[in-house]
Formats: structure tokens, C-alpha cells, sequence
């Protein structure tokens, strides 16, 4: 029985209004796009670094902001505003900020009122927890492992293992919810825990991954763990 989920953070019980930022420069370079125009293109360049640049994103490199910038611009047929929107960026000092989904809080909840403890396993930098308070998500969250306090990352094992050793929690009875199957898909398969990858938009930007759980946000988590349950107890 599914006893403890961890989840991932970015994407997952949170979101970024990096989206929105395109959508404002955009329009400096006269060439106006809608916010779902964006939030989709955002997503298809994401996909493409988990794949093809794996480890490469959330390191603060401007080689790499340009270069993901430039796929953001090719998502959106204009290949030529790709270092226009990176001096744009560059330009605009604001940090990025993230909120909870509008649906998080509830899914926590709902999910330690069936029993069913929550933690957190994350590849961010310092600002995490300040971004998980701010969030409102940090007391629903126990044990919470971050990458820049233990020095590992996913998909390495041993950040999943600390994630188990501080828990208690046998690896069976874990399930790991994140946006990013290179990372967060591999890294639980390694130490024997289930995983349910997040995609909004059905497939799309995965198109080459075969996923027995897969679902587009974490309101569908409380389904996948009923349905890993009911299967074990056929077993």
C-alpha cells in the first residue's frame, strides 16, 4: 500500500510566471503572443532540456538561458527574436516568482486525510524553502530534501535515499509525483519507488516516453495511488 508521496516542486505543487514574461517582451519586439501561446512553447522547451540537455536548466548559466530561450522562440515560429528575447530577459531584473497551484493545498491535504504522508524531493537552489513558505506548501511537506542542502541531485539514487532514510519509509510503499520523467522518473525507478509523471497537455513534448502513470496535474495523483493499491492487492 502507497503510504508516503514525495513530490517534486517546480511545475508540480508550483508554477512560475516566467510565461508571462515572455508574453510582455514579446510585444517590446512587436510581436505580440498570447499567454497560452507562451505557457505552451515554455513547456515544449522544457521538455526538449529534460530530454536533450538533462541537468543542464535552474544552474544560472547565460549560455544556457539563450540557448533555451532560442528553442522558447522556435516553439513559436520566430527563430529570429531568439537573442532579442534573451537580451530582454537579461535586461528585466525581476526573479521569477512562483505560486502554488490553485488546486496544491487541497490535493495535500485531501491526501494526509486519507493517511497519506507528503514530502518533498527537489532539485533547487537556496531559495527553496523560502519559496515553499511563501507558497504556503512548507507545513505539508515532511521530510523535505533539497538539492543544494544535500549536495546531489536527481536523478542521482542517493538523493531519493536520503528522501527514504529521513522518512522511514520502505521504497514500496512511495510514490514520487514530478513533471520531469529524466529526472524525477529515473532517479525513484533506481531505488525501487513508483512514479506518476505530470503532463498538462496529454503527450505533448514526450511524445517518445511509454508512462504507466501519467497524469496532467497532481489531482489526478489520488487516482493512481488507488489504482497502484487495488493492483498489489490482486497481486
Amino acid at each position: 500500500m502507497i503510504q508516503r508521496v514525495f513530490f517534486d516542486l517546480g511545475l508540480t505543487l508550483a508554477e512560475s510566471d516566467v510565461p508571462q514574461g515572455y508574453v510582455e517582451h514579446l510585444a517590446r519586439l512587436g510581436h505580440p503572443v498570447s499567454l497560452e501561446e507562451a505557457q505552451r512553447a515554455y513547456h515544449l522547451a522544457n521538455k526538449f532540456f529534460m530530454r536533450e540537455r538533462q541537468g543542464a536548466l535552474g544552474k544560472g548559466s547565460k549560455e544556457v538561458l539563450r540557448d533555451f530561450l532560442a528553442r522558447v522562440c522556435q516553439e513559436l515560429g520566430i527563430p529570429q527574436l531568439g537573442e532579442d528575447l534573451f537580451r530582454l530577459t537579461l535586461e528585466d531584473r525581476r526573479p521569477a516568482h512562483w505560486s502554488a497551484f490553485p488546486f496544491s493545498l487541497e490535493v495535500l491535504r485531501g491526501l494526509r486525510e486519507r493517511g497519506i504522508a507528503t514530502g518533498l524531493v527537489s532539485n533547487w537552489d537556496t531559495s527553496c524553502r523560502n519559496v515553499l513558505e511563501q507558497t504556503g506548501l512548507a507545513p505539508y511537506l515532511d521530510p523535505i530534501v533539497v538539492s543544494s542542502e544535500v549536495g546531489v541531485e536527481k536523478p542521482d539514487r542517493r538523493i531519493f535515499e536520503k528522501a527514504l532514510e529521513l522518512s522511514g519509509d520502505s521504497p514500496e510503499h512511495c510514490l514520487y509525483v514530478g513533471d520531469n520523467y529524466y529526472d524525477d522518473g529515473v532517479g525513484a525507478s533506481q531505488v525501487g519507488m513508483e512514479f506518476c509523471i505530470l503532463n498538462p497537455p496529454g503527450k505533448l513534448g514526450m511524445e517518445e516516453l511509454d508512462l504507466t502513470w501519467c497524469v496532467p496535474d497532481i489531482r489526478g495523483v489520488a487516482g493512481v495511488i488507488d489504482a497502484l493499491n487495488a493492483r498489489r492487492q490482486e497481486a
